[in-house]
Order: structure tokens, then C-alpha cells, then sequence
């Protein structure tokens, strides 16, 4: 069981040949654009904490204190962790005012949890339409797990640079929100072709998991009548976890088989 467990499932990239080229060479592109909010940003923070030689002094006689205001994952928005089905309904309702009857329920099969999902436009500002997933656990039937998803396949209109200045966006914003600096990781490629944006814990180990997955574009058709390929697909997923380490999903014991 991995600690991401997102309701829309994502191709590897990565194939053999010219395939697997596009593939390596889409994800460095990627990982280009996202460093550049960063290489301005470092340097903008070197610069501006050059010390003086009065400030090393002062800085050798007190010791520095971290005032840095600690996050808390507790959910997302007003749904909360341990929250029943009819609570996270309210909440969505409230959050988004969207009646309870147009809220999709159903069943992951394979972890036998609940997913209550619904779509809602402009959730962050010029990413598109949002799909959210919320996960209620297996045995204890509440609210476990946050799953949120941007892109072409939630959006076929969403241009990909809107989703890479998407996920620029909540990397900046996640780096600044004071995660456990421990476990906080960035613009890491993985070895399926996606990218870690940002991964962090809060003090109670609650999970936060931001990913950015591209599929380029297929090779056109050699053969006439065919229709013209889709362009490539980009996603960003973001997903709230309350205990990324032992999820409440449905496993087989060992010693089964």
C-alpha cells in the first residue's frame, strides 16, 4: 500500500524506444519550469540574508529562535478528520454549495473505502475545473483522506501551463506553511515520470502529498482516416492524508495465501 492513493489512475511514462524519449524529455521540462520560481526566489532570500558584521555578532551572542508558525493538517476546509459521511456532506454542501444530491458516492473496490466526489470550478484561480475526493476508511466509516485533482482529464480545456503555474503556486505556499522541515521534499522526479512538487508532515504526522503527472503527446498516425491524437495530458494531485503510514483500507491478512 503506497501513501498515495488517488481515484483516478495515472499511465506511467516512460516507454521503450522514442516514447520513452518524449517521456524523460517532458519531465525535465517540467521540472525546468518549476525550478524557476524557485532560482528567483533563492536568490531574492540569499541576498536579503547577508548579515552584516554587527548582525554576526549579535546573532554569535543569542541564539536564534524559529517563530515560524506551525501548520496543521486537519482536513480540508471544513471537513475534518474523523468526520461520518453525513458530516463531510454538510461540509461540501457549506464549502461549496453544492446539495447533497449532486455529491457522487462509491466504493473503492479494491480498499473497500467510501469516496464521496464532487467538481468545482475555479477552486484556485486559472487551474480549472477541481475534482475532490473525500475517503472515508474502511472500519471506522469517517473521514480519512483528501484527494484533489486539476488537469486536462478533470478539464479538457486547461492549457498545461496553467497547471504547472498551479502547482508552482501550492509548492510556494506548502514550503511557507511550516511543515515539519524534517520531512518536507520538492521538485523530486520519481522513477514512474511524475514529480513530487511537495511532501511534508505536520507534528502529527498528517501527510500532505502534492504530485504533477505528464503523459506527452502520442505520435501522430501514418495511416489516412485516422483521427488526429489527443494532446498530452498533464495532472496535478493533491491529497490530505490522516495517516499516510496505516491507512484504514481494507488488506488481506498474512498467512491468507
Amino acid at each position: 500500500m503506497t501513501a498515495f492513493r488517488s481515484t483516478v489512475t495515472t499511465r506511467q511514462l516512460g516507454r521503450r524506444g522514442t516514447s520513452g524519449f518524449r517521456a524523460a524529455s517532458h519531465v525535465l521540462i517540467l521540472l525546468a519550469l518549476l525550478a524557476l520560481a524557485v532560482g528567483w526566489l533563492a536568490t531574492a532570500v540569499a541576498a536579503a540574508e547577508q548579515p552584516s558584521t554587527t548582525r554576526q555578532s549579535a546573532a554569535a551572542q543569542q541564539p536564534e529562535q524559529d517563530t515560524t508558525e506551525r501548520v496543521q493538517v486537519e482536513g480540508f476546509r471544513t471537513a475534518r478528520w474523523g468526520m461520518t459521511e453525513a458530516q463531510v456532506k454538510a461540509a461540501i454542501q457549506k464549502d461549496f454549495n453544492i446539495p447533497v444530491d449532486k455529491e457522487q458516492s462509491e466504493e473503492n473496490p479494491s480498499e473497500r473505502t467510501t469516496v464521496l466526489s464532487v467538481t468545482v470550478n475555479d477552486l484556485l484561480e486559472g487551474a480549472g475545473k477541481a475534482r475532490i475526493s473525500y475517503i472515508l476508511g474502511y472500519t471506522t466509516k469517517k473521514l480519512i483522506q483528501v484527494n484533489i485533482i486539476w488537469g486536462t482529464t478533470i478539464d479538457p480545456q486547461i492549457k498545461p501551463d496553467r497547471i504547472v503555474a498551479a502547482a508552482n503556486q501550492l509548492r510556494t505556499l506548502f514550503l511557507n506553511s511550516g511543515y515539519d522541515r524534517e520531512t518536507v521534499a520538492s521538485n523530486v522526479a520519481t522513477t514512474d515520470g511524475s514529480i513530487t512538487v511537495f511532501r511534508g508532515q505536520d507534528s502529527d504526522k498528517h501527510l500532505t502529498l502534492l504530485r504533477l503527472v505528464s503523459t506527452p503527446a502520442p505520435a501522430p498516425s501514418k495511416q489516412r482516416g485516422k483521427a488526429e491524437p489527443a494532446g498530452p495530458t498533464i495532472v496535478l494531485l493533491l491529497s490530505y492524508l490522516l495517516d499516510a503510514r496505516n491507512p484504514d483500507v481494507y488488506r488481506l491478512k498474512k498467512g491468507q495465501f
